[in-house]
């Protein structure tokens, strides 16, 4: 058996309504614009966006092609989301649950994201390096989503 997957999690608290943070949390244009070090990003439909990213991490040369699936799964409290990136060297697919509620006049948001699948040279990347990494860019996604959620 393999090693167990990634697993992160969080509290992030929001300024607007639970109803005004799921709306914008599941819009895949407002998420578009929130991956950190993108080079492209689009929408393909209401549920599902693709990007370009460079991540800006020394493990993983060039770029990564990202997409996104959003799943609302019980509206407006909990949502699901899948990413899945392919680069040289890397094959990555994480999936990642929301639960939002309201909170001290806005929102709570709870999260946890598990990355299920590692492959290529990334694989060969050691765990705690690959955690620090990935907790920069999740804090860099929710500053972005937190300047737009909060700014409208």
């Amino acid at each position: 058996m393999g090693p167990q997957p990634l697993q992160f999690e969080g509290e992030e608290h929001f300024a607007v309504p639970a109803e005004k943070l799921y709306e914008r949390l599941t819009d895949v244009g407002l998420l578009a614009q929130c991956i950190p070090d993108a080079e492209s990003s689009e929408p393909i439909d209401d549920r599902n966006l693709r990007a370009v990213v460079r991540p800006g991490v020394s493990f993983l040369r060039g770029t990564l092609k990202l997409h996104v699936a959003v799943d609302p799964v019980d509206p407006p409290r909990r949502a699901e989301m899948r990413v899945d990136a392919q680069g040289i060297g890397a094959t990555i697919s994480m999936t990642s649950r929301m639960e939002i509620e309201p909170h001290e006049g806005g929102s709570r948001l709870r999260w946890q994201a598990s990355v299920e699948k590692m492959s290529g040279l990334v694989a060969t990347v050691s765990r705690p390096l690959i955690q620090a990494a990935a907790q920069r860019v999740i804090q860099g996604m929710w500053e972005g989503i937190r300047q737009q959620v909060e700014a409208r």
